[in-house]
């Protein structure tokens, strides 16, 4: 697992249904997504980050990971449950807290979370035998139980989610050719230095930083898919020379491939 390396993960926004997990040992490399994800710890004790804040969940503890928050979960003992809610059925969410973000990611009050969020969450890992009603029903208590906990704070600059996801898009759709900060916030209209704070508040990485991880993890693929050397598939994905390609892949996965 590769804490440190991170990108959008479009395979889970556009799975068009609830998405549940369950057993022991869930885990994940850091990524985020549009949908709201949920990690309930039944047993044991969890290491999870989220947004750069490290948190350990004891049993009947609550993570809750907002839109676009980089996560990750550490491989460790115990057993957990997942459910990443699918953005229709989040909207009564995103407009309770609209302006507004989570003061925390975890709910710790085992009592609480054994009493007010589990009985909801518990029907929503078997969200196909619901009806749509019911399904929406259990998932606005869910969410309006942990916001209750949690609290809600005026969040600061950001971006509302149709506009990151046009940003989001247009840099998995353009991240092989000459794309920097300039052009970037020249496409959508705002200054690179807005540009900048915003992007920077909203996923803790910079612009510069997040096409590199996005280039090099198109690099490797392209790779694996296409019998080429290493130069070929770092130019083709959008590095301008090797020395960055070597710069970029040994800061974050501290070594350096044998070149072909």
């Amino acid at each position: 697992m590769d804490k440190n390396n991170s990108n959008y993960e479009l395979t889970q926004d556009r799975y068009p249904h609830i998405y549940t997990a369950s057993g022991r040992d869930q885990c994940c490399t850091t990524h985020f997504h549009r949908k709201i994800e949920l990690l309930y710890n039944m047993e044991g004790v969890k290491k999870v980050t989220v947004n750069n804040r490290d948190y350990v969940l004891k049993p009947h503890n609550l993570c809750i990971v907002d839109s676009y928050s980089l996560h990750y979960y550490e491989p460790t003992e115990g057993k957990q449950s997942i459910l990443t809610l699918t953005t229709a059925c989040s909207e009564h969410y995103f407009q309770y807290r609209r302006n507004k973000t989570l003061r925390g990611n975890v709910v710790a009050d085992q009592t609480y979370c054994r009493e007010n969020l589990l009985p909801y969450f518990e029907r929503l890992l078997g969200y196909e035998k619901l009806d749509a009603f019911s399904v929406q029903a259990n998932v606005d208590m869910l969410l309006s139980g942990i916001c209750a906990a949690v609290g809600l704070q005026e969040s600061s600059e950001s971006l509302e989610p149709e506009s990151m996801d046009s940003i989001l898009a247009y840099i998995e759709q353009n991240y092989h050719t000459d794309l920097t900060l300039t052009t970037l916030a020249n496409h959508f209209g705002y200054s690179k230095y807005y540009f900048s704070r915003i992007f920077n508040n909203m996923f803790h990485t910079s612009i510069n930083d997040y096409l590199s991880v996005i280039r090099l993890e198109k690099t490797f693929q392209y790779l694996e898919a296409n019998k080429c050397s290493i130069t070929t598939a770092a130019f083709n994905n959008g590095f301008n020379s090797m020395p960055t390609f070597y710069r970029v892949l040994k800061k974050n996965h501290g070594v350096l491939p044998a070149k072909k």
